[in-house]
């Protein structure tokens, strides 16, 4: 099988984290590095372009200069899957008013990432265990955390890589 380019959710805080540095910085800019070097394209909607607006670093808008150059943006329009998330997350019970209000605050990745290929890249831990234990979407995560090992950062890497192997989910329903 040939490689296939993913449609990938970016949250911005990999984005703002994004830089030069040693350590977590420069690990963020080669999560970002690696989808526009392997193909892969990135969804965005309107909350995570004004995210991405307020929050981009300089590495990461030179990304986004590149991604744009090569075609490897793509707009999505997820309201129809931003509400069913919304319903989903305030039908909830076992969770806390912080907890609701998380993630109704990143609802809008959940969503663009069902309009996707179900994969979020973000350094928000915290949502991706929110949403694995109490919602229904199917996603894959890549955290990119600033207490990741070295060994963990390599195999974030090459997860990207396997994922052009992989056959891409099918699109969910509305």
């Amino acid at each position: 099988m040939s490689n296939v380019s993913r449609l990938l959710v970016v949250d911005a805080s990999v984005l703002r984290s994004a830089g030069e540095k040693n350590g977590h910085s420069a690990h963020c800019s080669k999560v970002l590095n690696s989808i526009l070097e392997i193909c892969h394209r990135a969804a965005f909607c309107t909350e995570t372009q004004q995210e991405w607006n307020k929050h981009q670093s300089g590495i990461s808008s030179k990304w986004r200069a590149a991604m744009v150059a090569r075609k490897k943006l793509v707009k999505t329009n997820i309201s129809v899957h931003l509400r069913r998330i919304s319903v989903d997350v305030d039908g909830l019970l076992d969770v806390t008013e912080v907890q609701r209000a998380a993630l109704n605050k990143d609802a809008h990745l959940l969503a663009a990432a069902a309009h996707a290929d179900h994969f979020i890249i973000s350094g928000d831990k915290a949502l991706k265990l929110l949403s694995d234990g109490y919602l229904k979407e199917s996603v894959e995560w890549l955290v990119v955390s600033n207490d990741d090992s070295d060994q963990q950062r390599r195999e974030q890497i090459d997860r990207l890589s396997q994922l052009a192997k992989q056959k891409p989910f099918p699109l969910l329903p509305p």
